[in-house]
């Protein structure tokens, strides 16, 4: 009750300041929902200082877990689409977020394959199903933004790298450098592609022109005719 109380608030201020304030866009919620998620719950972490959960037994993976967990996550591969679709426009719009969505995706896929099979020399599944998704988070913020079916699928590969390689190595490092648990992986597979997915809105938003959005596309950033603002 504590831990979810003042997520709320916080969360709340975050949004507040990230649309009213800075008056950004985040269609799919990489940054004021994963981002934050990611990082409110590793200090929460780090704040409650659990004893080293990381040598215990009951803090492994097992092959009946692995294997729900391997249904969970393609459970989220095919509906990913739609959560960084729910608020998109039917139209134009709605198809950029989709189609873009499912093209990185399936670049992160299998760029954390690529990187399971460096590591491991074969699938290791809790790399692959924590770093199967980080496309979708990465280019939740700009699913909209991004014309280009290249642009999607070069940063779904970015983030499938990131998120196999900080799961492999930066989750293991905090456990033992500042005893900070990272159970679920969050950190590499919502924290990492969501600040990737704001890099990458700032980008395709600085580039975009009215060759490829309507006036009045970008009406949240009150910036009227200069998209590129």
């Amino acid at each position: 009750m504590f831990l979810t109380f003042f997520e709320m608030i916080f969360w709340g201020l975050n949004m507040a300041i990230c649309v009213d304030v800075l008056g950004a866009t985040d269609m799919g919620g990489s940054i004021v929902i994963h981002a934050f998620g990611a990082f409110y719950g590793l200090a929460a972490s780090y704040f409650f200082q659990p004893r080293r959960a990381a040598e215990s037994p009951n803090n492994q993976s097992g092959m009946q877990s692995e294997l729900i967990a391997l249904i969970g996550s393609i459970f989220l591969y095919f509906y990913w689409p739609s959560f960084n679709g729910a608020l998109a426009e039917n139209g134009a719009q709605q198809q950029r977020v989709f189609n873009n969505t499912n093209l990185s995706i399936a670049a992160g896929a299998m760029a954390a394959a690529f990187v399971s099979r460096i590591y491991y020399g074969k699938l290791e599944m809790t790399i692959v199903m924590n770093a199967t998704l980080a496309g979708g988070v990465a280019i939740g913020t700009g699913s909209d933004l991004v014309t280009s079916p290249g642009g999607a699928m070069i940063v779904g590969t970015i983030a499938g790298i990131l998120s196999a390689v900080s799961f492999n190595n930066f989750g293991p490092w905090m456990a033992n450098k500042f005893n900070l648990q990272d159970t679920c992986g969050v950190f590499s597979l919502h924290g990492m592609p969501g600040i990737l997915g704001g890099i990458v809105s700032a980008i395709v938003i600085a580039s975009a022109s009215d060759k490829h959005f309507h006036a009045g596309y970008f009406k949240a950033m009150q910036t009227n005719d200069d998209y590129s603002a």
